[in-house]
């Protein structure tokens, strides 16, 4: 009797010993939320799943992390508000890093960024001053630092504002703008993809700190843990050649990560 009274106090110990394994072993869950209309670096498909290279960047940081992603795609202009509000724990939209947005939120650099505009096939390209495109329509999408930088700059232009960028480069294949403001390499990936025939990327590019530093992971401010964890892991993807390899993947070009 004492014999059976053991083995089962061994077999009651053993179980929770796996029990408490088992939720140590337990991934915690980091919820990412994304643009989804942003080629090459997010889209959604039509089964509602979203990848590209921001998302593939996510999962590696979060492979680092021992967590899992979830994430989910919404309106660009409503992410930050999200954030803030608790819906997401970061933000990988490739959104640039403004001294404005580094009031509201934290932000970890992950890769350097320009700007440029589309312009048709035929047009010079070589001057994006304010005065070269008075008179004309140029678009960007709503609540990005172009869409602010057209508002302060192209007074005399006739600026139109769209939900995704993808909208944009309808209206200007189309012929109904004259140019589409955004990021230099998702420009130049639609130019690759889709619009050859019609546009090119402007030879000039614009560097002015009212477009940003570069391209910044987003976190809610006070979360100094998980912004520390995701500093480091980005600065490993960078050290170890990972992130160059999810870049040139996408684009033919590499870019840098200098701070």
């Amino acid at each position: 009797m004492k014999k059976m009274s053991h083995n089962k106090t061994l077999l009651a110990a053993a179980a929770i010993s796996v029990s408490v394994t088992s939720a140590m072993a337990e991934q915690r869950t980091l919820k990412i939320g994304t643009d989804g209309l942003y080629p090459p670096f997010s889209v959604v498909d039509n089964s509602g799943k979203v990848s590209g290279l921001d998302i593939e960047i996510g999962n590696a940081i979060c492979a680092k992390l021992d967590a899992k992603c979830e994430w989910t795609a919404q309106d660009f202009e409503g992410l930050i508000p999200a954030i803030q509000n608790g819906r997401y724990d970061m933000i990988i939209a490739s959104h640039s890093i403004t001294d404005e947005r580094k009031k509201a939120v934290d932000m970890v650099k992950y890769y350097n960024n320009t700007a440029s505009f589309l312009v048709p096939k035929n047009s010079d390209g070589s001057d994006l001053s304010p005065a070269a495109f008075e008179g004309k329509s140029v678009g960007a999408q709503t609540g990005t630092v172009h869409a602010s930088y057209l508002e302060k700059n192209f007074l005399e232009s006739n600026l139109k504002f769209y939900p995704s960028q993808i909208e944009a480069y309808a209206d200007l294949n189309a012929g109904r703008i004259d140019a589409v403001m955004g990021d230099t390499p998702t420009l130049y990936a639609w130019v690759e993809d889709e619009g050859k025939d019609c546009c090119k990327i402007s030879e000039a590019k614009i560097s002015d700190p009212a477009v940003g530093d570069g391209a910044g992971i987003v976190i809610k401010k006070g979360n100094e843990t998980l912004r520390s964890e995701v500093q480091e892991a980005v600065d490993l993807m960078w050290s170890n050649g990972e992130f160059d390899a999810l870049w040139a993947k996408y684009f033919p070009f590499r870019i840098g990560n200098d701070n």
